[in-house]
């Protein structure tokens, strides 16, 4: 592989210190994320996400507060907090998947800052057993210009990402690839194959070509031009390029004057 770029596959899980893992991904597409939970532990995801759990763990359904509620509904999240607890006394587990064909990514905040992301494209997140949660919220597209926000390929609305100790779980299409880019250093990309990096990457446009390139090329008018420092995922088959793919089909119903009867 090119240097630099590397092939994403799932880390092992963490262990919790009493050996159990803090997660497990189960299958190679159209994945489940499987959490076994002791008494007490918990996760948090978006609505509707749950595929299925023990009989022990609960749900619970919350605001986060006002800012906190329209940031997760302006960056693509559910107006609600859901949170499922293990309130038996026995080991459980709970199972989720993501919403359309695809792949989990796990972004562990240990080791990374705040990321930006695809609105829509958080599934769930650990609770750290402190109680410590990942903050979903929204933002504009940290382009630096406004015709950069609005012709990068990225969406003008954005989701951040970020949370103490946790680890969040985003959901991606196809085959994901990162990048960790130095101060300084830039990487043409089309907007569609981007998931999301880290905080401090900045993000510019910049024309294909002559009149002619923009035209024919099939490319569109500009290339994404993404700026270190910071890390950046990008997927094969984003959820916006599928779209594009089996755009919507508009039905036209047929009418007749008068009665509805016909000669």
């Amino acid at each position: 592989m090119i240097e630099g770029f590397e092939l994403w596959v799932p880390e092992k899980a963490a262990t919790c210190e009493d050996g159990l893992p803090q997660w497990e991904i189960l299958g190679t597409d159209c994945q489940f994320i499987q959490f076994p939970l002791r008494a007490g532990r918990q996760v948090t995801c978006f609505s509707g996400a749950m595929a299925y759990m023990s009989n022990g763990v609960k749900m619970s359904v919350k605001l986060a507060g006002l800012k906190k509620t329209f940031g997760r509904l302006a960056g693509g999240g559910s107006i609600f907090q859901i949170t499922y607890t293990n309130e038996g006394e026995e080991d459980g587990y709970i199972s989720m998947t993501p919403d359309y064909p695809g792949i989990l990514v796990p972004i562990d905040f240990s080791n990374t800052g705040k990321i930006v992301a695809l609105r829509d494209s958080f599934l769930c997140s650990t609770i750290t057993p402190s109680g410590e949660e990942t903050d979903i919220g929204a933002g504009f597209n940290p382009a630096n210009s406004v015709i950069a926000s609005c012709c990068s390929g990225f969406d003008f609305i954005v989701q951040t990402i970020h949370g103490p100790g946790t680890i969040a779980f985003l959901m991606a299409m196809g085959t994901v690839i990162t990048k960790t880019l130095e101060s300084g250093e830039s990487i043409l990309i089309d907007g569609d194959s981007l998931l999301c990096f880290e905080e401090g990457v900045q993000i510019e446009i910049e024309a294909v070509g002559s009149i002619a390139t923009m035209c024919c090329a099939g490319e569109g008018l500009f290339n994404t031009k993404l700026t270190g420092p910071g890390k950046i995922y990008l997927q094969s088959m984003g959820i916006d390029k599928m779209r594009k793919l089996f755009p919507p089909t508009v039905v036209k119903s047929s009418t007749t004057d008068g009665d509805g009867g016909g000669d």
